[in-house]
């Protein structure tokens, strides 16, 4: 890998884990490409009232069960402030998704500087990964719902990543994957 690549990609990395958001406020739009870091750890993440629908483990700073970063469908709609038409190429039409950034998402579960990729698993035992990089455009996201209603497992739920129109990395099919119930950051 070149200097500049290297470079970059560790600057990346250090963004994530740097970046802070809460539950509180809806996170400002922010442009393709850039970060808002500041110095401060990220919110605590409520522990989950009943079982999680999300676990994020491995290269994980803010846990709250033991090791990992888990969210209940609760947590994730308060920090899903994002609302994204996209054409979905699974059932060929327009749907208006509700989500969280992933990079807002890493950034809460406090991803460390040496994190370099993502493993999603699904509940069908399917799994995805992607580097940093992939998720690094603001409008990757991780919907809950999908025309103001929760996503049904049956429909791909309860959450699922979405890619926005145009990405390159969400032109490959094998990558979207839904009912999402883990994570591993490495």
């Amino acid at each position: 890998m070149g200097r500049n690549v290297a470079a970059s990609v560790s600057a990346l990395v250090l963004a994530f884990a740097m970046a802070g958001c809460g539950p509180e406020k809806p996170a400002a739009p922010k442009p393709a490409g850039q970060f808002i870091t500041t110095a401060t750890r990220p919110a605590p993440v409520p522990v989950p009232s009943g079982k999680p629908v999300l676990t994020i483990t491995g290269a994980v700073t803010n846990q709250n069960d033991d090791g990992a970063v888990a969210f209940d469908l609760r947590t994730l709609d308060r920090m899903a402030t994002v609302r994204s038409r996209i054409h979905e190429p699974f059932v060929r039409k327009d749907l208006t998704f509700t989500g969280v950034r992933m990079i807002d998402l890493m950034a809460r579960a406090g991803i460390t500087a040496t994190a370099t990729k993502l493993r999603l698993h699904a509940l069908d035992d399917y799994q995805v990964e992607l580097a940093m990089a992939d998720i690094a455009d603001p409008g990757v996201l991780l919907a809950t719902k999908v025309d103001d209603t929760r996503i049904p497992v049956s429909g791909g739920g309860p959450i699922r990543l979405i890619f926005p129109a145009g990405s390159a990395i969400g032109k490959n099919k094998d990558l979207w994957i839904w009912s999402i119930d883990s994570i591993t950051v490495g």
